[in-house]
């Protein structure tokens, strides 16, 4: 008759294992249970030891559990960890025990005598609460292992568990910062992990320079009232915010009631976050964007490190065994939904507006008809579709408004010629200017001439240096966040649908051009904290687009494996197309801005252009126009007036083309497109 030591010998295994595996009293792995049932089928006849279980078993049903124990009802974080440890032990040898104790003692002694005296009890994971209540007396006399989840017991070693709720409040609070909110609320009700959350919203505020305001933060909010009062409070307060952080599940409903009452719109009036991601915020309209503490991480951990110390005998607040049980804490994780957005910013931080608030009336227009005024522009150059579309809404409104446009002049991106020709500009004494510098520096002496003058300045997209905001009626571009957001997120989706992670970033390096800082700051934000599975080889940064191609060879020698590239604008863009055609590296995709004729047909043969985001130049034109005119009436006018951009594809080439454009796109475009699998795909 075959002994434990044959069959152990068969499986490959230790005497101990074959043990544990067919007594069940420790964990062993489902490989090892494997070799040892397979050894012991071949085996002619059963040994003794063997036989006696299987009868033990058939006589009574031996059963093993674990217990958790839930702290409170309504928390989501526990619910979450429960469902995924349900779903884990569901594929072992163990029963779940799940019993809340909702912070009552009597309901913890009534847990406790029944352990007492029950059989096959083989570990306990826990979530101590806040008071104290479930406390080191409870485990005593119950000699198995114990992990705890949220935080630790005093005076009982055990493994903890913890989520970085400092690190929650702080990674929501930088990325609203980041996106350009500085006037951010906090709401929560007591706990002691909310002390951490706000502890982390007020580093990120300190780090980022942004004054902390005791008016803007409720963090004792328990019923539905009290976060209406507090919610009422807010919104009346001098200073209201454009962005909320809900610390817990307690706030948010009553948030989302009372701002729908109010027609209060999310994100467009205000942006919410909150710190607890919940089963249905991906069905909310919009989606809720969440910091995800990861209970599907916590639940594994949990119950590995459990069944490992009940595999080894291990038990809780063993003195001998201290060295062994650890306390981790565990990150957490950004969920970016349609709940947040950012706010542009002027090149003085000021919020970037929209073009609304230039309407004109019939009887303002008439007004402006009868003072035949005259205007100039100044281009920094004229050979793109971008600045002709500027020009071409400028003239459509200064015509309906008897406004005579009597110079357009193009610099050729030379500073020298821009100052020249702005001089000759203020010899003919316009009433409006409107102008883009070639370079803020070096055209800077004589826009202060302008300034000087009696002309009104209207200025496109940055300033000069020494010119502040009161000294032009107002800077028009695109909502360059938007704009570099919208580049991000297409880079982003692209590669994660591909499963490319190696990215790299070629950006404008002059940091005094506040836009185009602005648009690759955002693009970066969206890339490396949207999309936590992409990797930075590197950035590229370039003053002059024609340095642009020697840069991106050199930058691909050196990181050969980059699998997608960040591209600032469509200018830049054809150089890295250049660059990469002669290395041929055209496997390596591009995200870039600005809709042109070369870009539009690489995107749309299926070249490396991926995705791009188009600025809408036409309607930057009209909205130049009408700030001039409502400057003329003695009007204010906004600062700085940011017109939304236009995310393009393959599949809205066409219509954004004709939108753009205000024509219809060339033959060869269509036909290239035509020819494009990807474009035949979305229209079957």
């Amino acid at each position: 008759m075959a002994t434990i030591n044959d069959i152990a010998k068969k499986a490959g295994v230790s005497t101990s294992t074959v043990s544990h595996a067919v007594n069940h009293t420790r964990y062993v792995s489902p490989e090892l249970v494997e070799k040892v049932e397979k050894a012991i089928q071949e085996l002619d006849e059963l040994p003794n030891f063997i036989a006696k279980k299987a009868k033990g078993m058939k006589r009574q049903g031996e059963q093993k559990y674990v217990l958790l124990l839930i702290s409170e009802s309504r928390s989501l974080f526990q619910r979450q960890i429960e469902e995924y440890i349900k779903r884990l032990f569901s594929e072992l040898e163990y029963t779940l025990l799940a019993v809340r104790y909702d912070k009552e003692i009597s309901c913890l002694s009534i847990i406790k005598n029944m352990l007492i005296d029950a059989q096959g009890l083989s570990g306990v994971i826990a979530f101590p609460d806040e008071f104290g209540i479930l406390s080191a007396s409870f485990f005593d006399g119950l000699h198995v292992p114990v992990v705890l989840i949220g935080k630790s017991i005093p005076d009982y070693a055990t493994d903890v568990l913890r989520s970085d709720t400092f690190e929650g409040g702080y990674r929501a609070a930088r990325y609203l910062i980041k996106n350009g909110h500085e006037h951010i609320a906090f709401l929560g009700n007591w706990q002691d992990y909310i002390t951490n959350r706000l502890e982390g919203y007020k580093k990120a505020l300190a780090d980022y320079q942004i004054c902390y305001n005791e008016e803007l933060v409720f963090s004792r909010l328990n019923t539905e009232e009290e976060v209406f009062a507090a919610l009422e409070k807010m919104m009346s307060a001098l200073v209201v915010p454009t962005a909320v952080i809900v610390a817990n599940s307690t706030p948010l409903v009553p948030l989302l009631k009372y701002l729908n009452a109010h027609n209060i719109l999310i994100p467009k009036d205000i942006s919410v976050v909150s710190l607890n991601d919940f089963e249905w915020a991906s069905l909310m309209t919009p989606e809720i964007t969440c910091i995800d503490k990861q209970p599907e991480k916590f639940a594994s951990l949990a119950v590995k490190t459990l069944l490992g110390h009940i595999q080894n005998g291990e038990e809780a607040n063993s003195a001998g065994l201290k060295a062994r049980y650890q306390e981790e804490t565990l990150s957490t994780q950004l969920n970016v939904r349609g709940s947040t957005c950012g706010i542009g910013r002027g090149p003085f931080g000021e919020k970037a507006e929209n073009a609304d608030s230039l309407i004109l009336s019939e009887e303002e227009r008439e007004k402006i008809r009868q003072k035949h005024y005259t205007a100039a522009i100044s281009f920094h150059y004229m050979g793109k579709a971008w600045m002709r579309l500027q020009e071409k809404g400028i003239k459509k409104v200064f015509d309906e408004l008897g406004i005579s446009l009597i110079a357009v002049t193009d610099a050729h991106f030379d500073a020298a010629l821009q100052c020249r020709q702005l001089e000759s500009i203020g010899f003919l004494e316009p009433d409006i200017v409107v102008a883009i510098p070639v370079d803020s520096r070096d055209t800077a002496q004589a826009f202060k001439k302008i300034v000087q003058s009696n002309a009104r300045l209207v200025l496109i997209t940055n300033i000069p240096e020494g010119i502040t905001a009161e000294d032009y009626v107002s800077c028009i571009s695109v909502n360059e966040y938007s704009h570099g957001r919208n580049m991000g997120q297409g880079l982003g989706e692209y590669m994660l649908k591909n499963g490319l992670h190696q990215l790299g970033i070629i950006r404008h390096g002059d940091q005094n051009f506040f836009a185009t800082k602005q648009r690759d700051d955002a693009a970066e934000q969206v890339l490396m904290e949207e999309y936590p599975g992409l990797h930075m080889c590197g950035e590229i940064n370039f003053l002059q687009e024609s340095e642009v191609c020697r840069k991106t060879m050199d930058f691909v020698r050196r990181y050969p494996e980059v699998q997608a590239l960040y591209v600032s604008w469509d200018g830049p863009a054809l150089e890295v197309i250049k660059a990469l055609t002669e290395m041929n590296r055209m496997d390596i995709a591009l995200v870039t801005g600005d809709l042109d004729y070369s870009i539009a047909m690489n995107l749309a043969k299926g070249g490396m252009v991926k995705m791009l985001s188009a600025q809408c130049p036409y309607e930057q034109g009209e909205a130049i126009a009408l700030a001039a005119a409502n400057a003329l009436l003695g009007k204010k006018v906004p600062s700085f007036i940011g017109l939304e951009p236009v995310r393009v594809g393959v599949d809205n080439l066409l219509k954004t083309w004709r939108n753009i454009f205000k024509e219809e796109p060339p033959m060869e475009l269509c036909n290239a497109l035509r020819q494009n699998p990807n474009y035949i795909a979305e229209k079957k």
